[in-house]
């Protein structure tokens, strides 16, 4: 009974997340204020998809799980994404052949274009990070790829942006970026060292019971 209300709960968590991670990240760029703004580049940085979809492959009890319950939380998140954009007039065109009587419509043609290409990378990339959430759960040292995959999506993409956009976004973006940044690195070499420190006690109990 423990097991299906935990994977129930599960199931209803990843849509549930999804629609909260998409819709978060368009409409925290409308608020006005610095903490509002840094929160919207944090959320809608890849790397905090890549996240998601890698906490619910920790979540699944096997490789299906996890392989079907990240895809399910990025689609949902992409599709509650551009449906936020398109309340916020994000696909609102003019018939500029209807001019000056023009009646501003919905380019749904836009907006399913966008929708069904990320929904299509949702459903490929989702999977495989689905599985290497599922695989870190390994303490082992061969498992540390795995563990160190978030972290390291997240150092490449800072600092493309801070070498490509920093300058154009503007102080909060370069301050957000940096610390998104920093903090992606020393939980990699956290993350590191504990391996290592784990392999060498693993290595040492092994030659202590041996000896006896």
């Amino acid at each position: 009974m423990f097991s299906w209300r935990s994977r129930s709960a599960k199931i209803i968590a990843a849509p549930t997340v999804g629609i909260l991670i998409g819709a978060l990240g368009p409409l925290l760029m409308t608020v006005d204020n610095p903490i509002g703004h840094a929160t919207h580049l944090a959320v809608s940085g890849g790397w905090s998809w890549a996240a998601l979809a890698f906490a619910f492959g920790i979540a699944g009890k096997s490789k299906v799980e996890s392989a079907i319950l990240a895809p399910v939380a990025l689609v949902v998140a992409v599709i509650s994404y551009y449906l936020t954009k398109v309340g916020q007039g994000e696909f609102t065109t003019l018939d500029l052949n209807a001019l000056p009587a023009a009646s501003p419509y919905v380019s749904w043609g836009a907006f399913l274009g966008k929708t069904f290409f990320w929904c299509v990378a949702a459903c490929i990339l989702g999977p495989v990070l689905g599985l290497a959430g599922h695989l870190a759960k390994d303490r082992r040292l061969r498992s540390l790829p795995f563990r160190l995959l978030v972290p390291l999506v997240t150092i490449a993409e800072m600092s493309e942006r801070l070498r490509t956009e920093a300058s154009l976004q503007g102080a909060v973006a370069y301050i957000t970026w940096s610390a998104i940044l920093v903090t992606a690195l020393v939980v990699a070499i956290a993350l590191v060292g504990h391996a290592i420190a784990a392999s060498r006690a693993g290595s040492s109990a092994r030659q202590v019971k041996n000896r006896g």
